[in-house]
């Protein structure tokens, strides 16, 4: 029986890679796009030209009933779920002092409460099914010693990944739930959230497609869960990285 994904923010960037690395698996795939839906409906035609199904859902999962809806769709089109990989994110560069509640709000709500509804939904979802499935959600390098310049972002990645860990737990073993944190994979879209990647010790800049391949192996690792894999190039292991930025901010949206 072929397996579905919800891939949130799949329609660009690293999302589309990590859902074309899946349909290769032999994954059938639900697009979720908010402001990429032209990109959407090309991926779902070139996975359709693989010979897998792929549908497109839309939403924008800052509002609160966007994870219910950008669910239900997928269950609409697809019929069924099997598995969730929590892609979609916005990153802003700010220094902490020039903060408004409104960002503190927005990263929380997409970065974190969205992923962690989806989550619910695929764990009831599965347990009506009597059915296994997994979850993965894709963090970041900075959460293992973050650093001043993006604080509202890497709150918001410290909360999903300590819900990895504690719902990889409490939802075991319905679902195993792990994350991927990646290092200085893409350059932002916006100009002016670019910055000093930092150091690699292993002297080479991880690729989308290795990520991807880190998602795929911890959707096929039967006896993994509760894992934060860091694919950064060795990143985490610096203590050096400096973000810094001085009273600069700007919006970045990761996949969405």
């Amino acid at each position: 029986m072929n397996r579905t994904v919800l891939i949130t923010g799949a329609a660009i960037r690293l999302g589309r890679v990590i859902a074309e690395t899946l349909a290769r698996a032999g994954w059938d795939v639900v697009v979720h796009a908010h402001r990429s839906a032209t990109q959407a409906d090309e991926l779902c035609d070139r996975l359709h030209s693989w010979g897998r199904q792929a549908w497109r859902v839309s939403g924008d999962l800052f509002c609160p009933e966007a994870p219910d809806t950008v669910f239900d769709a997928a269950i609409a089109a697809a019929g069924r779920l099997d598995a969730l990989v929590n892609n979609a994110s916005l990153f802003a560069r700010q220094s902490l002092a020039d903060t408004p509640p409104e960002i503190f709000d927005r990263m929380w709500r997409i970065n974190a409460y969205a992923p962690i509804l989806l989550a619910q939904r695929l764990f009831a979802h599965l347990a009506e099914r009597s059915a296994l499935g997994c979850v993965v959600n894709m963090l970041d390098q900075r959460i293992a010693h973050p650093s001043a310049g993006a604080t509202p972002y890497v709150l918001s990645k410290k909360a999903l990944e300590s819900y990895t860990l504690c719902a990889a737990r409490e939802l075991a073993p319905t679902l195993r739930i792990n994350a991927v944190a990646p290092g200085a994979v893409l350059m932002p879209s916006a100009t002016d959230a670019k910055e000093p990647a930092g150091a690699f010790p292993l002297g080479l800049r991880p690729t989308p497609a290795q990520v991807a391949e880190a998602v795929r192996y911890l959707f096929e690792a039967d006896a993994v869960t509760g894992q934060i894999l860091y694919v950064d190039g060795g990143q985490h292991l610096c203590r050096t990285v400096d973000h810094t930025v001085a009273h600069a901010s700007s919006l970045s949206s990761k996949g969405i």
